[in-house]
């Protein structure tokens, strides 16, 4: 009776075994005194001489590798005491990985070194570059040939013209100041700095009417082109508009304008300023209390950076104006301006004869550079005249309506306020 019950325990324990084990989901445990769930096994096909399959293997498939790249987190490597040849190398780098080398014939070179903790992009590079070879990945195949010229096209957006910019103030006697910029052939130098740039092996062509330039050469030298002629774009494509307000003073008791009451009522400290930057309705309004104001002209134009703008504003048989500005726009908004101005006004006639004069003018001229804040206005004064003010009439003169005059002084004054200007948009 007892060998028969340790036989049935026995069974029921090796039936128990053959079912398998119970797989619970996490948190997921069984209750006490709870059947346990016991999995179906699936039924194995027969073997076509009647007897079971033996167990496949499985295959695990790692779903980061459907996404791997060049630059996946995987980290490579690889340390060779002996010259290995490059093929047997590259080999290496993707075995394991999605990839595909394809060799041209014309690829030789060996390795020797170590590659410590690099991406698959990082260790091509390392081994390529020394070699003169180059890698391009199409999908997940990496073609790995010589390094090769290529041609690119590069637009070059300059107008084809020559400017030049000359003025001289001063003459006689006096100090003379000179500037000159000469006339650039704007493709010419273009073209200078990008031949800089090629290597032995390159050439360029470029085509005025068209704007276009061909450039050959080895790829890295290409993208040195395309940075400079990018660079060159950003900056000679800067503009400024230059807004300028010119109006004279008729000073009431004194020979110029006194600066430092004009600071006083605008509070600015009196310093040892080249220029004053101000507001103009606030400047004109200090400005008003020194003498009479009137204003002369108002233009207004828009230039390139290291452009010449030229403005000329003329009354004429009196005065005129000629305004040339050169401004420089740094990346920072501070404008450089190189402004020259001569005024020119009517100072009577000469009699030469019977019948006949000859016109007498009085000329002032100035050359100056000034450094001012996008937005902010430069003032430019000195220019003087002399001028005949009316004075009360007393006397006889007074019952016949003669009005008479004494000596006096005006001052022309320039407020030049140059804005940058956004491309695309000409608003300040």
């Amino acid at each position: 009776m007892l060998r028969a019950l340790v036989a049935a325990s026995a069974l029921l324990i090796l039936s128990r075994v053959q079912q398998g084990p119970v797989t619970h989901l996490a948190g997921d445990r069984p209750r006490a005194g709870e059947p346990q769930a016991v999995p179906q096994q699936p039924p194995r096909p027969a073997a076509p001489g009647g007897g079971q399959l033996p167990p496949l293997p499985v295959t695990q498939i790692d779903p980061g590798a459907a996404a791997a790249t060049l630059d996946s987190p995987r980290r490579l490597t690889l340390s060779f005491s002996e010259p290995r040849p490059i093929d047997e190398v590259l080999r290496l780098l993707t075995s394991g990985t999605r990839f595909s080398v394809a060799i041209d014939a014309d690829v030789a070179g060996s390795f020797r070194g170590e590659l410590k903790d690099l991406t698959l992009r990082e260790a091509l590079t390392t081994l390529l570059t020394p070699l003169g070879l180059d890698f391009v990945v199409r999908g997940t195949v990496i073609s790995v040939t010589r390094h090769r010229v290529e041609t690119r096209q590069f637009d070059i957006n300059v107008v084809d013209v020559q400017r030049g910019l000359q003025r001289s103030t001063g003459g006689g006697a006096s100090a003379t100041i000179a500037s000159v910029a000469p006339a650039e052939d704007v493709f010419e130098s273009i073209g200078a700095g990008m031949a800089s740039l090629l290597s032995d092996a390159g050439r360029m062509h470029v085509d005025r009417r068209a704007g276009l330039a061909v450039v050959t050469d080895f790829p890295e030298r290409l993208e040195r082109v395309a940075l400079y002629l990018e660079t060159l774009q950003v900056r000679r494509s800067r503009e400024v508009r230059l807004q300028a307000q010119v109006f004279e003073v008729t000073l009431k008791d004194a020979p110029s304008i006194d600066w430092r009451l004009v600071r006083e009522k605008l509070g600015v400290p009196h310093a040892s300023e080249a220029g004053l930057a101000a507001d103009p309705v606030a400047l004109r309004d200090a400005l008003s209390a020194q003498g009479s104001i009137r204003p002369l002209w108002a233009p207004e134009v828009t230039t390139l950076n290291n452009e010449p703008a030229l403005v000329r504003v003329s009354i004429p048989g009196e005065s005129s104006l000629t305004l040339t500005v050169v401004p420089q726009i740094s990346a920072d908004g501070v404008i450089q301006l190189s402004v020259a101005h001569t005024w020119e006004e009517h100072a009577g006639d000469r009699s030469e004869g019977f019948m006949k004069s000859t016109p007498l003018s009085r000329v002032s001229e100035g050359d100056t550079i000034v450094r001012v804040i996008d937005g902010s206005t430069v003032v430019i004064s000195g220019l003087l005249r002399s001028v005949q003010l009316p004075k009360p009439a007393g006397g006889v003169a007074a019952l016949f309506g003669a009005q008479p005059t004494q000596p006096g002084h005006a001052e022309l004054v320039v407020l030049l306020k140059p804005t940058i200007v956004t491309p695309g948009n000409h608003e300040p």
